[in-house]
């Protein structure tokens, strides 16, 4: 019993390190990109591609001006919002295909 709390417990610190490292990545990523908004429009371009590269892809169009306004952090938000919208239409047809 303690040897299953004492690895419970040693993933944990394990994950929450890891959370930590891709916090600490995606900030200085985000300083990157403010000091270079080209390549903040380059890296938006490339993932709109990426997700375009995949079968089946489904790209939402919405005016930048709609997305300022909820505050959702522009086209890489959009790009995870894209993603979610095809990994869960990816789901659903996956539960209505008949058993075989």
């Amino acid at each position: 019993m303690q040897a299953q709390a004492e690895r419970e417990r040693q993933a944990r610190v394990i994950l929450g390190d890891s959370e930590r490292q891709v916090a600490d990545s995606f900030n200085a990523a985000a300083k990157m990109y403010a000091d270079n908004p080209t390549a903040f429009h380059l890296r938006a371009m490339n993932m709109l591609y990426e997700g375009l590269k995949r079968s089946n892809a489904t790209i939402v169009i919405v005016p930048s001006t709609a997305v300022e306004s909820m505050q959702l952090g522009g086209m890489p938000t959009m790009a995870t919002v894209a993603s979610a919208i095809n990994h869960a239409q990816a789901g659903g047809a996956a539960r209505q295909a008949p058993a075989a």
